[in-house]
This record gives structure tokens, C-alpha cells and sequence, in this order.
């Protein structure tokens, strides 16, 4: 049965009372005096879980899986110790080769970029183009913690000590924007987004808070709260930003410039790992409590249940692959790629 949940709208001025205070610019170090939460985290998986849906493919346990935007379903999974990154052509599909296991130097965050994937780890970014050749651009990235890339070839880094540096195509520095407590994730709104397009806001799991961050000028804009345990986000062809509350068991939407809540809406179960389906407009969302993965219509006035599959246990990422239309799962515990094939998502 579809489950329906009223979504609720606020407006600007409802917002701006639970507003963090903030502005700043480049040479701004991490944010001080601001009201602070316990990072969240996802609730254990329960070992007697169901049989997981679709394809369950042999795996690195990862931290990360990342879908190529090539014209060839390619998929990268970053291993829990940030060592190795394996590749997957049409991962799940009846005959698909061995993935190709590549070393690189300790990541800490992985990102699609064109038809390969981009990295940031102390040692610096490093790509990695589809037939799985490394390259290395040094750089100083002390506690990296989330990477980004935007349209015209910048690299974004968010640390653990709360600045999102900034690089350009070579790798070098053009800036470095503090404010925050850790910059847990970052989200650039993609071309589709119309004006909102190459909006970049900051996901900081320790003020439970999202802010968009002028990456030209280093400006802060007003940030909002995201319940009081947001733990992962993403960004949507609308430019919408969608985060997950794992502590409140609850999902969001933020939208607009000045930046605006337009979703609160219950999941149960721990939420954590979020995609968002492009070709059906749909938001999935894993409760690793229970081992499931559900799908959200988030188009309208409601969030409606439309899927719910048994997933692999401890989901930390998904993703949706552009080429096959699959829903990708990647287990952090138990080393598994879960691939839900668009057949099954109707």
C-alpha cells in the first residue's frame, strides 16, 4: 500500500527563526561559538535481515558507490579504508566482467566527473578515467571529508576542520572558505537547475545545517537547520537539496536563493543513504534499521511511498546509474553492490 505523508511547506519567515547565523568570507576559520549537535549516525543493520531485492554483486565493503555519467554504464565503489576503488561495467547484468580493482592513496571521498570519477584524500585529487588510470594532482587537503566538482572544471574539498577549499583544473588553490564545524557534504545543482544551476551548498553534520556558499566571492548565505541529525544529502535535476535526518527519522527539502525548507517529511528506520531518480522523479531513501530501501514521489504536495525493497545490510551510499536506470546500493559492512534494475521500478 502507498503510504502518503503531508508534506510541510514553510514559509521564508517561518525559516529565518530557526536560521543559523551565517556570512563570512575566504580567509574565515572554522565556525566558533555556534550551537553545535553530536554528529548522527545510521542505526546498525540487524543481521536476520530479508533477502535483498534484484542483483547482489561481490564487493569491497564501501563507503561510497558513485554512477559515471559516461555513455557506458560504469559504476566506482571507494572501499571503507579509502585504498582501492573498483570499477564495474553494467554491474548486475547477466555476463557483466570482474570489476577492475585500481589502488589509490588513501580517499576519503569519491565523485563522478564526465565519463570517470574524481577523488580528494591528503595526498591530493586524483581521477580516474574509465579504463581505470590514476592520476594524482598533489595538493594540501588536511581532513578531507567530501568532494565536488562543478561545471567548469573546479574541484571542491570539504574538510573535517570545517573549510571547503576550492581548486582549480590544476589542482591549485584559488580558495579557502571557512565558517563551518566539518563539511560533511557537498552539493553543486546541476545545469537542469535553470537559475538555480551551480548553486553549491554545504551539508555540516555538526550544526545539523545546510548553507549555500558563494565559492567566488567565499560569502556564506543564511543557512538553515535540517532537524538536529542530518547525516547525508544530494541535489536533484530541480537543484533541490534533499537531506536526510537520521536522528529524527525524517527527510527535507531545501530549495531557493535565500535558501528555503519546502519538505519535512517522517521515514522511519534510520535514514541515511539517499538518490534521487532523475527519469521517474523519484527519491530513494535507505532505513538501515530495517534493511529497506523506499521510493518517494516528491513531485507533489505529498510524499508518496511508491516501491520498498529488502536492501543488503548497512547501505552507506546509493546512487542511480543515468545509463541502465538501476538503483545502485553499497553495503559498508558486509561487502555487497546491490543493483535494482529499472524493470522493477515502475
Amino acid at each position: 500500500m502507498r503510504a502518503r505523508t503531508r508534506l510541510t511547506a514553510l514559509l521564508v519567515a517561518v525559516a529565518t527563526a530557526s536560521a543559523l547565523t551565517a556570512c563570512g568570507q575566504s580567509d574565515d576559520g572554522s565556525a566558533q561559538n555556534v550551537p553545535t549537535v553530536t554528529p548522527a549516525t545510521p542505526a546498525e543493520s540487524p543481521a536476520d535481515a530479508a533477502r535483498p531485492a534484484g542483483a547482489v554483486v561481490a564487493a569491497d565493503a564501501a563507503r561510497a558507490v558513485v554512477a559515471g555519467h559516461g555513455q557506458q554504464s560504469r559504476v566506482a565503489l571507494l572501499s571503507n579504508d579509502g585504498r582501492t576503488v573498483q570499477i564495474f561495467t553494467d554491474p548486475g547484468a547477466p555476463g557483466a566482467p570482474a570489476p577492475t580493482s585500481v589502488p589509490v592513496p588513501g580517499l576519503a571521498a569519491l565523485t563522478a566527473s564526465g565519463d570517470g570519477f574524481v577523488g580528494a584524500g591528503e595526498s591530493g585529487i586524483v581521477r580516474i578515467d574509465p579504463a581505470g588510470s590514476v592520476t594524482v594532482t598533489k595538493a594540501d587537503l588536511p581532513g578531507a571529508l567530501s568532494v565536488a566538482t562543478t561545471e567548469d572544471g573546479r574541484t571542491l574539498v570539504g574538510t573535517d576542520r570545517g573549510h571547503v577549499l576550492v581548486l582549480d583544473r590544476d589542482g591549485q588553490q584559488q580558495r579557502d572558505i571557512g565558517g563551518f564545524v566539518r563539511v560533511d557534504d557537498i552539493t553543486v545543482a546541476p545545469a537542469t537547475a535553470g537559475d538555480r544551476a551551480g548553486q553549491v551548498v554545504v551539508l555540516d553534520r555538526a550544526q545539523s545545517a545546510v548553507t549555500p556558499v558563494d565559492i567566488d566571492s567565499g560569502e556564506l548565505k543564511a543557512a538553515l537547520r535540517a532537524g538536529d541529525g542530518a547525516t547525508t544529502s544530494i541535489v536533484d535535476r530541480y537543484g533541490r537539496v534533499l537531506v536526510a535526518g537520521t536522528r529524527n527519522n525524517e527527510v527535507y527539502a531545501f530549495y531557493g536563493q535565500p535558501i528555503v525548507m519546502r519538505m519535512r517529511a517522517p521515514v522511519a528506520d534510520s535514514p541515511y543513504a539517499l538518490a534521487f531518480d532523475n527519469r521517474r522523479n523519484l527519491l530513494w531513501v535507505s532505513s538501515t534499521a530495517t534493511n529497506e530501501i523506499a521510493a518517494y514521489d516528491v513531485s507533489t504536495g505529498e510524499v508518496i511511498e511508491k516501491h520498498r525493497f529488502a536492501s543488503v545490510p548497512q547501505v552507506t551510499s546509493m546512487d542511480v546509474d543515468p545509463v541502465s536506470g538501476s538503483l545502485l546500493a553499497a553495503s559498508g559492512r558486509d561487502g555487497s553492490l546491490q543493483v535494482i534494475a529499472a524493470d522493477a521500478v515502475r
